[in-house]
């Protein structure tokens, strides 16, 4: 029988040295590869909350009371989890858009311009190279775990980080990942005045099992849902928040880009 908790766990929780250590003791029989039961309510243990609330709440809070509905969930004893790649491609509706994304701000062409400068000085619908010299320095390829990549270094350097922790947490997830893209001059789809955020190799576009998600239709894949914690965790704001929703679509946010300004 899993032990009582006596005070909240996770966002916003009390966050007592023990009830950490039980709720990271559960998690880790859950599958969420955490790292060790070491009473400190981190990003990963923080990231395996939000993953976990996110299969059954429409509304998750990153929070896990004493005898609240998440933890009723998380210490029942179940059986073992079944693997999660047949339904990573399943589609789900779109969370609640109060519950993703939380204190991250999207980025405009504005602030690309000014903190960046402008990849090029023309643009279309097609993907064209980088021409502005400063940027065009500043772009890298390398392997970020599971595929390729190429863009802007500190994005590159970033992205790799969380995919790291996407395997850490979870793994069956990580190994279903593919990109349709990272760095790519072009207009937004469907535009002809706004410039893509993956014109400054800020920006990715993840598949499953080597499916895209469909754009604009409210409906996201499940495995896109279960990895948008750990993305936000780091800072990288995910599209199913856009006007037209893009859940395939993950990308620096204001504050992330912010913090690169010096070291380009």
């Amino acid at each position: 029988m899993t032990t009582p908790l006596t005070a909240p766990v996770g966002r916003g929780g009390t966050n007592r040295l023990h009830d950490i250590i039980v709720v990271q003791r559960v998690l880790l029989r859950r599958g969420f590869r955490i790292g060790t039961a070491d009473g400190k309510c981190g990003r990963r243990t923080q990231a395996a909350i939000d993953t976990f609330q996110r299969g059954f709440m429409q509304a998750p809070d990153g929070r896990i009371d004493p005898n609240g509905a998440t933890w009723r969930r998380l210490s029942d004893e179940p059986e073992p989890m079944p693997p999660v790649d047949a339904s990573l491609t399943r589609l789900v509706p779109t969370p609640d858009k109060s519950t993703i994304n939380k204190g991250l701000t999207p980025v405009n062409n504005t602030l690309m311009t000014s903190l960046l400068g402008k990849p090029r000085e023309t643009f279309s619908s097609d993907c064209q190279p980088v021409t502005e010299p400063r940027l065009k320095r500043s772009m890298q390829r390398a392997n970020v775990g599971p595929f390729p990549v190429t863009g802007l270094r500190p994005a590159v350097e970033s992205l790799a980080t969380v995919l790291a922790d996407v395997r850490s947490l979870l793994p069956d997830v990580y190994q279903a990942l593919g990109s349709a893209g990272m760095l790519c001059c072009r207009y937004v789809r469907g535009s002809h005045s706004s410039i893509s955020n993956h014109s400054w190799g800020t920006a990715i576009d993840l598949t499953l099992n080597g499916k895209l998600d469909v754009r604009g239709n409210d409906m996201v894949q499940h495995g896109l849902c279960l990895i948008a914690p750990v993305f936000n965790t780091h800072g990288w704001y995910w599209g199913a928040s856009f006007r037209t929703e893009d859940a395939m679509h993950f990308e620096a946010s204001r504050s992330l880009v912010e913090s690169w300004r010096d070291s380009l």
